[in-house]
């Protein structure tokens, strides 16, 4: 995200000091149709490409038309949201039809993979737009290797595990940057960062952990940027008959629910995070922290005696890899096994591969699992459309199939009237706090350490890093 976002842009933006603001980015205007199924677009004159040539309505068209023919996930940015045509109207405007309302869309226009490309470098390097760029496109070894877009830098290098290169953008149409060119490094752990940040051989430290972070607050030379991120860990229990677990019944989950020691798995953080309701993270309209579950044992074990489960129960928990806050999985795991053992509940810790585990939950085989969300773009549907629906998303791989939840997530995505849309999605975290099949365990802030003469340095939490403003 961080080296797409230096060297593409999209059409519209969100930025870090108003995520609830749609603003102009290569469009320095939109505007929908009546009916809500076409969105016109007008470029902005004095966008240009690294390589100095105007950004047009045709490379518009190209870039999106080529995202929908190489049929991979982001194509799903298109196909999600019901797009049926793109037309260039003249050099600077494009109009795109839809199959149904969404409101969300100009929200979507600000994925970064909806960025444009310039159609002339991409095509003499392989890339086409053609209805089989699935089979013939051969663009993706060069862009692997250079960038072919508008924003402040130009990729030179990409090396896997390593480095990745940009260089300042002298043709960047809002004016050169500041910055000469970023590095971003590879280094083994974030102690191994903070040393090269303290020695002034790099200037910030992405995303270290909590005992890093307190080390830095130590060093005057040295300052602390904390974003708080839209990224979701969770706990799915899945409410499915299939799996013939005690789980099926919602007061199970709601007394595991309020058997969780939160402010514990906060506290392995190091206090860098903080949790929402639902699966509609904090900074989303709609997501109302009042509704969350807090602790309550007394509580888990009436919900476990009504449900016929006072004497608790055995079952798996599955895991994969990785960490979120610098808390691995397997820590997060421990502390809820621990936590429920208290109501009786004992769990087994199924740890695999990262990749094992997620070819099983894709499956729809594993009714209780740690998982994580990460959004791609900045409105209520990243979350909605993905956890509500029993034949698709995340809500699929639970066998979840609550219809309350499901005509909510309809409701949400088609209503254009923002006040009527918030008290819907406070409805939808109500309902889901009630299935108890989703439970937020952590939203996490992140952290990166700087040089105490990095300037203008703004966490997105989108993008993570905007390295446009940032001077030293």
């Amino acid at each position: 995200m961080i080296v797409h976002h230096a060297t593409y842009e999209t059409l519209l933006n969100i930025n870090a000091d108003d995520l609830s603001k749609i603003v102009p980015g290569l469009a320095e205007s939109y505007s929908i149709s009546e009916d809500g199924l076409e969105y016109t677009f007008v470029l902005n004159p004095n966008a240009k490409f690294a390589s100095g040539n105007p950004v047009t309505a045709e490379d518009v068209r190209f870039s999106w038309t080529r995202l929908l023919n190489l049929k991979g996930n982001p194509s799903s940015y298109l196909t999600d949201f019901g797009f049926k045509s793109i037309e260039v109207v003249d050099d600077r405007t494009v109009k795109v039809t839809l199959e149904s309302p969404q409101p969300a869309f100009a929200s979507v226009v600000t994925a970064p993979a909806l960025s444009i490309l310039e159609k002339a470098v991409v095509v003499a390097n392989g890339g086409t737009d053609a209805p089989d760029a699935d089979q013939t496109d051969a663009a993706k070894d060069w862009l692997d290797q250079n960038s072919a877009g508008s924003g402040p830098f130009i990729l030179k290098r990409w090396s896997p595990n390593s480095e990745i290169v940009m260089v300042r953008n002298e043709n960047y149409w809002r004016g050169p940057v500041a910055l000469e060119g970023i590095t971003l490094r590879v280094t083994n752990d974030a102690a191994s960062a903070l040393q090269l940040v303290a020695r002034g051989d790099a200037d910030i430290a992405l995303g270290v952990d909590a005992d890093t972070a307190e080390q830095a607050r130590n060093n005057a030379e040295l300052k602390l940027n904390i974003g708080q991120t839209l990224n979701l860990l969770y706990l799915g229990i899945s409410p499915s008959d299939y799996f013939n677990l005690p789980i099926s019944d919602a007061r199970v989950r709601q007394a595991i629910a309020h058997a969780i020691d939160y402010d514990g798995i906060i506290a392995l953080t190091g206090g860098f995070a903080d949790r929402p309701a639902a699966m509609l993270p904090l900074g989303i309209a709609g997501s109302d922290p009042s509704l969350r579950y807090t602790r309550d044992l007394e509580k888990a074990k009436t919900l476990l005696a009504e449900a016929g489960h006072g004497n608790g129960f055995s079952m798996k928990l599955h895991i994969g890899g990785g960490s979120t806050a610098g808390v691995p999985r397997e820590v997060i795991a421990a502390k809820i096994q621990a936590d429920l053992a208290e109501v009786g509940i004992q769990l087994e810790i199924d740890q695999q591969t990262t990749a094992n585990f997620l070819t099983a939950f894709r499956a729809q085989e594993l009714p209780m699992v740690i998982s994580a969300w990460t959004p791609d773009y900045l409105d209520a549907t990243m979350w909605t459309a993905f956890f509500s629906k029993a034949d698709s998303g995340v809500s699929r791989r639970l066998r979840m199939d609550i219809p309350k939840i499901a005509e909510l997530a309809d409701q949400i995505a088609a209503e254009r009237d923002p006040m009527v849309r918030e008290r819907l999605l406070t409805e939808y975290v109500k309902a889901h706090v009630e299935a108890a099949v989703f439970i937020p365990l952590l939203q996490e802030q992140y952290i990166d350490v700087l040089r105490s003469n990095i300037q203008g340095y703004v966490f997105h939490p989108v993008y993570l890093t905007e390295f446009a403003g940032v001077s030293k």
